[in-house]
């Protein structure tokens, strides 16, 4: 078993094994790879009273969109405004870019823009 997988068996990160290496833990080098038995590990671990805190993952990323795009004024110029408009108005435009479509929010006439996801 590889680092990798060693790693993903005790859920925790790949650089806690190097770090376990480096104090020790039981395993074979192969060319440029380190291999591991996972009960002499576990033993190890146990040995040197080793306390594993479990990897917490984030949760994936909702792709969602910007509210303040949804808005009828361009939120980057809002606050700054320019002459004669407190903020560009918003259009959307939609494009089709390497074979998908993208729909943009675009603020008329300062040009701002942001993709947003219907």
């Amino acid at each position: 078993m590889d680092r990798n997988e060693l790693a993903e068996e005790l859920n925790v990160f790949p650089w806690d094994v190097d770090d376990w290496l480096l104090w020790g833990c039981p395993a074979e080098k192969f060319l440029s790879q380190w291999n591991f038995n996972v009960p002499d590990v576990k033993k190890w671990l146990k040995k040197n009273k080793f306390k594993i805190k479990p990897t917490t993952k984030p949760p994936p990323k909702d792709p969602g969109s910007d509210n303040d795009w949804l808005n009828k004024r361009c939120p980057q110029c809002q606050e700054k405004g320019f002459l004669g408009e407190k903020a560009g108005l918003l259009c959307t435009l939609g494009e089709i870019i390497m074979g998908r479509w993208y729909f943009r929010r675009v603020g008329y006439p300062c040009g701002h823009s942001m993709e947003i996801i219907t």
